[in-house]
């Protein structure tokens, strides 16, 4: 990708070179010009060179210093203002130290003078030279004028670039927390005789931590576990969290342990290793088609819901729902219910019925389950969550998605 701006910043060496070829500039015009009031001697003319690059020399040091003064001190003050009162600020900077640099000149001029023409008085003064002081002022001026240019648009640059670096930076995390937040969650369905499930997960623009993940136990063609997780915060962090539940997750489910067992077992690492504002909010459940029977437990997660003959029924869990990671003293319980052909089940996270409108209305639970009602006639699990997606996007309209929307949706075959 091209870069808009320098990789680098101008050296400061190469900005001295650029003052000195200026000021010696104005020494050689103003050496031509002064030649005549004095003698024809044997190196004069290089020792009034000498003296006219020492004036030159001094008075822009008082303006570089007076530059510096103005960087360091008043550039932070003033950046977020327009260009002309930048250079106008800075411009002033340069006139007072020009003007130091007049100040300061008869003495050092004098002084200067005298050591190489120690025979000679010095031939001007401000008042018999005041065309000269007021050229050479007005050469300063505009010289002036394209320093603070110079320095504005330089330090705008490097203020730009430094912005454009965060962004590059942001932009490179969210995508690399995008990829591992993608790359834990299952490209297909596994494939559970009785059973047509389908998950979705949809990053919102700033990456959270949602994921949705299968578990086949041990290879069985008749029971299958599920999670549906919500890490809190968002970024890079979430990510990384995320992928650690994952990965807990995986290692307990090998165990063959119970929902209840396996969310208590990885509670207290969690608690230990993430950052006390990370927690997650999971629900993991276990589909198992002999016995027709679904059992689940649910740490912070939204209630799951079931549809049933037209009716929906909100799955509530009576023990602890705390998130995992958020305390070390939590055990955790278990819920079951009996299933039955054509039962449908909904697992879902905030992003979906939190997702806002232009007018900042949520799409809220009873939109929700309207539309979960309509997907009784939808014929695979896949169909029904395109339709809920279709619906929650025909809502928020142009909206930004501010949340992750990720949901599992479960059909119990009919026979």
């Amino acid at each position: 990708m091209s870069q808009p701006f320098p990789k680098k910043e101008t050296p400061l060496f190469k900005e001295l070179m650029i003052w000195l070829l200026i000021a010696t500039g104005l020494a050689l015009i103003n050496w031509f010009f002064y030649q005549q009031p004095y003698p024809e001697e044997p190196g004069s003319s290089l020792n009034l060179l000498i003296v006219h690059l020492a004036y030159s020399y001094f008075v822009f040091l008082h303006i570089l210093v007076l530059i510096a003064v103005f960087r360091m001190l008043f550039w932070k003050r003033i950046k977020s203002a327009n260009r002309i009162i930048q250079e106008a600020t800075g411009l002033v900077f340069a006139f007072i130290g020009f003007s130091l640099g007049l100040f300061n000149m008869q003495w050092f001029a004098d002084y200067a003078h005298s050591l190489l023409f120690p025979d000679q008085s010095i031939q001007f003064t401000v008042s018999d030279s005041l065309i000269y002081w007021l050229g050479t002022f007005v050469a300063i001026g505009i010289i002036g004028i394209f320093a603070v240019s110079y320095y504005t648009m330089r330090l705008n640059l490097k203020e730009s670039y430094r912005i454009h670096l965060e962004r590059e930076r942001l932009r490179g995390e969210l995508e690399t927390a995008r990829e591992m937040q993608m790359g834990i969650m299952p490209s297909i369905a596994p494939i559970i005789s009785g059973i047509d499930i389908a998950g979705i997960c949809l990053p919102a623009t700033e990456v959270g931590g949602d994921y949705f993940d299968y578990f086949p136990e041990n290879g069985s063609h008749h029971e299958l576990g599920f999670t549906v997780a919500d890490v809190s915060g968002k970024g890079m962090k979430a990510a990384m969290t995320a992928v650690m539940v994952s990965g807990m997750l995986h290692a307990e489910a090998a165990r063959g342990l119970k929902s209840d067992e396996m969310l208590t077992r990885i509670n207290v690492p969690l608690y230990k290793k993430s950052d006390r504002r990370m927690f997650t909010a999971l629900l993991f459940g276990i589909l198992n088609m002999k016995k027709m029977q679904f059992t689940f437990t649910n740490a912070g997660q939204l209630p799951p819901l079931l549809l049933r003959d037209g009716t929906i029924t909100e799955l509530k869990a009576e023990g602890p729902r705390l998130p995992v990671g958020i305390t070390s003293q939590v055990n955790y319980t278990s819920e079951s219910i009996q299933l039955k052909p054509g039962d449908r089940l909904l697992i879902y996270t905030d992003g979906i019925n939190e997702a806002m409108n232009q007018h900042r209305e949520q799409f809220g639970d009873p939109r929700l389950r309207d539309t979960f009602s309509e997907t009784e006639e939808i014929k695979s699990a896949e169909e029904a969550i395109a339709f809920i997606r279709s619906k929650v996007n025909q809502f928020a309209g142009s909206e930004p998605q501010h949340d992750d929307l990720t949901m599992v949706y479960i059909q119990i075959s009919e026979g």
